[in-house]
């Protein structure tokens, strides 16, 4: 059985069977499938180790991904929601929810991480946004450090639900977030909210430091630019301002005046003049 040990004051780790450990080399093997794009063979793995273990929750994980990959949505749905129900079933009576951790640099915790990610964004994608919203919440509650981009989902949930000073609290829990989608939702929900004078400081902010985001809401055309680096976005160009437009540029179409205050403020920055 899967079960919480107590690290230290508000923060615990997974521990698992020794049957897991045993198990390692199978599911690595199948990892080692998927990747190569062994559908077929990979599904035979995994379906192998949770023979043996149903509680492994890296083989339910990535058995999920496979079915998913194959179109079988609805049972990668499936998976996924057991999986988080296992992992819950560890849980503690004294875990203290909204205040204890399940921190990502405790390795042991990933798999559960990766599960309760992997659920939200199920519902996200079964446009159940109230539940995928709280599955999000969940996971930064539990690690906020938020390894996965969590905080970016539950932003344009908050923001689709019209949730906006939800959507600008969030923002201010990572202020200091790299991520694109904290700055300029920062800017977009205190213009919203009709705090002019520290909307415009915020977006000022965002345009400094991702001055290629602005320049993609104000396109009338968008075409999304060849990756750089397979599987990864390239922090600060072409195609994470593009995969910001196609997620949050109908937000900002939709607040009146919220693209003409871009530009307008845009074009007082040196280097900003004439590029809108």
């Amino acid at each position: 059985m899967l079960r919480l040990s107590r690290l230290g004051p508000h923060e615990w780790q997974f521990v698992y069977p020794d049957l897991y450990r045993e198990l390692m080399d199978e599911f690595h093997a199948g990892c080692e499938l998927f990747e190569e794009g062994r559908l077929i063979e990979a599904e035979l793995a995994f379906r192998k180790v949770l023979a043996h273990m149903p509680e492994h929750l890296d083989a339910i994980h990535h058995l999920a991904l496979v079915l998913s990959n194959q179109g079988e949505d609805l049972h990668a749905y499936d998976l996924w929601q057991l999986s988080v129900v296992i992992g819950h079933m560890a849980f503690p009576p004294e875990f203290e929810h909204d205040v204890d951790r399940l921190p990502w640099s405790h390795l042991d915790n990933r798999p559960f991480l990766r599960c309760l990610y992997g659920w939200a964004l199920a519902r996200y994608e079964s446009e159940q946004l109230e539940e995928a919203l709280s599955l999000f919440q969940e996971y930064l509650s539990l690690n906020p450090d938020d390894n996965q981009g969590a905080r970016s989902m539950a932003l344009e949930l908050l923001v689709t639900l019209g949730r906006w000073e939800d959507a600008f609290n969030l923002t201010m829990r990572y202020h200091e977030d790299i991520l694109c989608e904290m700055a300029y939702g920062r800017a977009l929900a205190l213009y919203k909210l009709q705090r002019d004078d520290l909307a415009t400081v915020a977006l000022r902010e965002a345009v400094r430091s991702t001055p290629r985001v602005r320049r993609e809401l104000l396109k009338k055309t968008h075409r999304r630019p060849p990756p750089k680096w397979h599987g990864h976005i390239e922090l600060g160009g072409a195609e994470e301002a593009w995969e910001y437009w196609r997620r949050f540029g109908s937000f900002w179409r939709d607040v009146p005046g919220a693209l003409d205050w871009l530009r307008e403020e845009g074009e007082r920055l040196p280097g900003e003049r004439g590029s809108g």
